[in-house]
C-alpha cells in the first residue's frame, strides 16, 4: 500500500514548544487510522500537521496532490439560514467550484448520491437544524466526501452522541472505508467502538508516537489506561 502522506523527523507543536517527536510516519492510501492519546498529548496537533494546516516545528511532511475532507468535532450552523441537509452537503463542493458559484447538475447529483451513501436520502429537504445529532453528523460526513477527497479526517466524530449513535457512526465509517478504499483518519477519545474498524493505531504518549495494528498495540500494553481492560480486537479487524 503506497503512502499518501510521509512525515520524516517531524516534531509537532505550536510556536517554539514541541509536543511530540521527532518521529517518522507514513499514512497509507487505504488506512483506517485511529489517533489516540490522553488530553493534551497532541492528537489534534498531529492530525493538523499530517494534513498540512499546521507546519511541523522540525522535519518534513510530504503530501503532494493529496486532497483532504474534514469533519470538525462539532459544527453549529447559524440557524437564521434555513439550510437543508442537501444544502449542507452541497457546501462541500464550494472549494472546488469557487465562491459565489452555483453547483451544476453534476454537483447536485453528487450531493444526492452522498446523502444516499450516509443514509439520508429521505431527509434531503429537511432543515439541517431539525436533524438529530447523529443525522447532522452523517450530513457533515457527506459534505466532507462529496468532493471525493483522498483522505477523510474526523475530529472526535462521536463525542456528542449517545452509545447507539456512536456505534452507528462507526458502522457507517467502516462501510464507507470498505466501499471507497481510501484513507480515513479519526481522532478518538472513546476507543472501544472505533478499534474494530481500525487497521492502524497512532498513539501519542510521553512525547512519542507509537503506531501499529490495534491487536498488537493492545497486547503490548501501549494503550495503557486508554482502553478498558478485557477489550479485544480481532486480528486483521
Amino acid at each position: 500500500m503506497s503512502a499518501v502522506v510521509r512525515m520524516r523527523g517531524v516534531v509537532i507543536g505550536h510556536g517554539r514548544e514541541g509536543i511530540a517527536g521527532p518521529f517518522d510516519f507514513d499514512l497509507g492510501g487505504e488506512d483506517f487510522l485511529v489517533v489516540a492519546g490522553v488530553n493534551g498529548a497532541g492528537k489534534s496537533t498531529f492530525v493538523k500537521t499530517l494534513i498540512g494546516t499546521l507546519p511541523p516545528l522540525r522535519g518534513v511532511v510530504e503530501s503532494r496532490g493529496v486532497s483532504f475532507g474534514y469533519v470538525p468535532q462539532r459544527e453549529r450552523l447559524d440557524e437564521i439560514w434555513p439550510l437543508s441537509a442537501f444544502d449542507v452537503v452541497l457546501m462541500g463542493l464550494v472549494p472546488a467550484a469557487g465562491p459565489f458559484r452555483f453547483a451544476g447538475k453534476a454537483g447536485r447529483r453528487a450531493a444526492q448520491e452522498h446523502l444516499a451513501l450516509v443514509g439520508l436520502e429521505d431527509e434531503a429537504d429537511r432543515p439541517f437544524r431539525d436533524l438529530s445529532g447523529g443525522q447532522q453528523q452523517r450530513a457533515l460526513i457527506a459534505r466532507a466526501l462529496v468532493a471525493e477527497p483522498d483522505v477523510l479526517v474526523l475530529d472526535e466524530p462521536t463525542n456528542h452522541l449517545d452509545v447507539p449513535g456512536e456505534r452507528a457512526a462507526y458502522a457507517l465509517l467502516g462501510a464507507i472505508h470498505e466501499r471507497r478504499r481510501r484513507a480515513i483518519v479519526v481522532i478518538c477519545h472513546h476507543l472501544a467502538p472505533a478499534l474494530p474498524r481500525a487497521t492502524r493505531l497512532a498513539v501519542l504518549r510521553d512525547r512519542a508516537l507509537v503506531t501499529g495494528a490495534p491487536a498488537a498495540l493492545i497486547a503490548s500494553g501501549a494503550l495503557g489506561d486508554l482502553i478498558d481492560d478485557g477489550f479485544a480486537v480481532r486480528e486483521g479487524a
